[in-house]
């Protein structure tokens, strides 16, 4: 048998139809399907039944165990050279299994591909294409894994690499992708072979589980996979003197507690930080700092107050003053402004674990930006990435916000901390908050008093 198709099913019979569906119409035709119903409440059971007698189809009825075992269970049936996932809400272009066996018979040192999708709305229809930056010629650092549906392994690279990590209910391709990496080689094409609907039921919409559980899989990929090895970091949080009426003011109350005790809050909860020290020319700011246990209060002098001053020599002050108190020496500093009150420990964690995992001179934590972008032209505005018209092909944007800045110390960086190879943690719309003005600090109570509850 060439090739695995397992086709998850959880509650989406009015959509599996088309998935099966597009299976039976591929060009190629040595494949199998192995189509799991994980303990669906809704018609399911009903609707895959009638492929119980076909002689291409496996159909297994389960309680609900998740994707990942899901996943494993699907491996352990499956006798093909190849195997692939198929959500019961997407399906395939015709072509998809012919085109992507056929990369893998022609690359053998290719341990996967996957190709670029288009996305469809409820209803099948394309609302644009995603294109993948094709690797070694326009991606080298691997750190934007493949799609988890429709990437197509080789099945002995997952048996070797153990299947599916069990621990962990959704996300079962970004935690393959950290192990894969370590023994294999990715590929992909530059075609749309499957379609990826959006739809208020899909897995996609719950943002923040998925970045929770990226968070998870990365801690846990570096204690399994690293030895728990990481940067050994130093903290920092710059405080420029500020007039009391400024919304940035490090005494400026949020939802009952001053601005800058966000910060300090989440940096001290995690022992991830060898070093807290937080840096101003603010008398008031370094007394209220050195009476909290663990943090470190340096003094800015004049030369190192202005708006202007470059992040770098803030640092190299900084570990100076620090290294003189017979502290560590950092491998890595990062810097933490107060007027992003809603960062969690968990983006803090999240960042360093990316730098140890990816071994990136920076981190930059980052939002997605869905709007439509431009920049001004001697005719006025010109689309950053793509225009309004239906030529529909998506390359991401990402905008920084703020709130966390890591920079491997030991690597060429420069003036604003940034190196070579740059990593990113992408943080939701409401956790990206930046204070800058009345109504941010108006914005961040409302998430914090009404959002988050």
């Amino acid at each position: 048998m060439k090739i695995t198709v397992y086709i998850p099913v959880h509650n989406y019979g009015k959509y599996v139809d088309k998935a099966v569906g597009s299976v039976l119409k591929q060009t190629m035709t040595d494949w199998e399907i192995i189509i799991i119903n994980d303990g669906s409440t809704d018609n399911t059971s009903g609707i895959i039944k009638k492929y119980e007698n076909h002689p291409k189809i496996r159909v297994i009825e389960q309680v609900k165990k998740g994707l990942n075992v899901t996943a494993n269970i699907a491996l352990r049936l499956s006798n093909a050279d190849y195997f692939m996932r198929l959500d019961a809400d997407d399906y395939l272009d015709e072509n998809a299994l012919l085109v992507l066996s056929n990369t893998l018979d022609a690359k053998p040192e290719a341990g996967l591909v996957y190709p670029d999708y288009y996305l469809v709305d409820e209803k099948g229809e394309v609302i644009e294409i995603v294109r993948r930056k094709k690797i070694a010629e326009e991606a080298e650092l691997l750190d934007l894994p493949a799609h988890g549906a429709c990437t197509m392994f080789r099945r002995e690279c997952l048996l070797e690499l153990g299947g599916y990590e069990e621990d962990f209910d959704c996300q079962d391709g970004y935690e393959l992708w950290l192990r894969f990496l370590r023994s294999f080689k990715p590929y992909n094409v530059n075609i749309p072979l499957f379609y990826y609907r959006q739809h208020q039921g899909s897995l996609t919409k719950d943002q923040r589980k998925i970045f929770e559980t990226r968070g998870r899989i990365k801690r846990k990929f570096v204690d399994k996979h690293k030895n728990g090895e990481i940067p050994g970091v130093i903290a920092i949080i710059p405080v420029i003197k500020q007039a009391r009426s400024s919304p940035e003011h490090a005494f400026t109350k949020l939802a009952g507690k001053y601005l800058i005790d966000y910060t300090l809050r989440e940096v001290l909860e995690t022992k991830m930080i060898k070093s807290v020290v937080v840096t101003s020319n603010d008398t008031k700011v370094l007394k209220y700092v050195s009476e909290i246990k663990g943090v470190i209060s340096v003094k800015r002098p004049p030369n190192l107050t202005s708006s202007h001053t470059r992040l770098k020599a803030i640092v190299n002050h900084v570990v100076e003053e620090v290294g003189n108190t017979g502290n560590f020496k950092p491998d890595a500093a990062m810097i933490l402004f107060i007027n992003a009150p809603l960062r969690k420990t968990a983006h803090i964690e999240k960042a360093i674990d990316t730098m140890a995992i990816f071994d990136v001179d920076t981190v930059v934590s980052v939002e997605e930006e869905l709007a439509y972008c431009y920049f001004h032209d001697k005719n006025g505005l010109v689309p950053v990435q793509r225009s309004r018209d239906l030529r529909i092909e998506k390359k991401a944007i990402y905008k920084e916000n703020g709130a966390i800045l890591l920079a491997n110390l030991k690597e060429k960086i420069d003036k604003n901390l940034f190196g070579k190879k740059v990593g990113h943690v992408v943080m939701l719309p409401e956790e990206s908050v930046k204070i800058k003005s009345a109504y941010d600090l108006w914005q961040a109570e409302k998430i914090i008093s009404d959002w988050r509850k």
